[in-house]
């Protein structure tokens, strides 16, 4: 018996695609739960007056205001089954997607959960922002081990698991809660399996405004559960230092002397820009294999730019978190593993 959980807020339209798309999965869910944080769009009249084309239930809640965190852990509560499978609304799926993910599962009831792979597909990106981030960053997908931080669009796992993890960790503001849950899961068990093949299909933004608006969104997230600090350190310093470079290096060359000082600080600067570029030689190659791009330094612009909201996210997230994020942060300290 399975149980489909996810979570919903202004997506009428990705809860038409969503049923569509799990009636004709090969293996149906005997129910399916779904959370509304409180949407205005005609998504909670639509979820609540939803009639099922098969024989599977449809349950609907709404919390007006709750996070992703809070939706999740409401609908496994309210979940009458011992195996739960979860997705986001907004995705696509294979019509061998649950099966597949819930197969091992009931297969070998000595395993606890399931990995589920997911992946960008080329055809579905509507802009050439989309088409630039899925060239930088090499298709986009995660092929699941039984050791992947599966993202909750794509993952199963028994209810009991959940109850031992303590659920997803609520005190987040909006993102990283299911790269927590994953930490926390690969903690509490070895009994895990994956679903290899990519199945389920993340949609992407279209315009550059949603791309860093997400970036910051989840890097927030990261930051306020106190992950990630490497990348919010190095990352961040190299950046800091390449802005500090160009602007002393600018002022001194036009204004202080010596002159060569500022030439001293700009090449310096210049050196890791051209760093930067050669890092993206593969990428530049992947770039002019699709004919319908141009412009190819809009790479090296989209990278800047989403590194700097991402980690603009990251600091203020980890600020907040001491106020905020206690108990997820006490939660993530009883790891024995190094944090990613």
């Amino acid at each position: 018996m399975i149980s489909l959980v996810t979570t919903v807020l202004n997506d009428r339209q990705g809860c038409v695609a969503f049923f569509s798309q799990m009636d004709i999965q090969t293996c149906l869910p005997n129910e399916i739960v779904i959370v509304d944080g409180g949407s205005t769009d005609g998504t909670w009249e639509f979820l609540r007056n939803y009639q099922p084309n098969q024989p599977y239930s449809v349950r609907v809640i709404q919390e007006v205001g709750c996070n992703v965190a809070r939706g999740r852990n409401l609908a496994i509560a309210h979940a009458k089954n011992e195996l739960i499978a979860s997705t986001d609304i907004g995705c696509l799926w294979e019509p061998q997607w649950l099966e597949e993910l819930v197969q091992p599962l009931l297969e070998d009831s000595h395993l606890e959960a399931v990995m589920g792979s997911w992946q960008v597909c080329w055809d579905d990106l509507k802009s050439d922002w989309a088409k630039i981030e899925y060239v930088l960053y090499n298709q986009l997908k995660l092929i699941a081990t039984p050791k992947s931080h599966a993202s909750s669009r794509s993952i199963a796992y028994r209810k009991s698991l959940w109850e031992k993890i303590g659920g997803y960790p609520e005190d987040l503001t909006l993102a990283g809660d299911d790269m927590v849950f994953a930490l926390l899961l690969h903690q509490k068990t070895a009994c895990v399996g994956c679903a290899p093949i990519p199945r389920c299909y993340w949609q992407r933004p279209v315009s550059l405004k949603s791309f860093c608006q997400e970036a910051r969104r989840n890097f927030r997230g990261g930051g306020e559960a106190g992950i990630w600090l490497d990348y919010g350190i190095l990352v961040g310093g190299r950046l800091l230092s390449e802005v500090l470079l160009l602007l002393i290096g600018l002022i001194w060359l036009l204004g202080a002397s010596p002159s060569w000082g500022g030439a001293i600080l700009l090449s310096v600067f210049f050196v890791s820009l051209g760093l930067r570029v050669l890092r993206l030689v593969p990428t530049i190659e992947r770039f002019h294999s699709y004919d319908e791009l141009e412009g190819w330094f809009r790479l090296l612009f989209f990278e800047y730019l989403i590194k700097f909201w991402g980690l603009v996210g990251h600091w203020q997230g980890f600020i907040s978190g001491f106020k905020h994020c206690h108990e997820c942060r006490k939660r993530l300290r009883s790891l024995n593993s190094k944090m990613v």
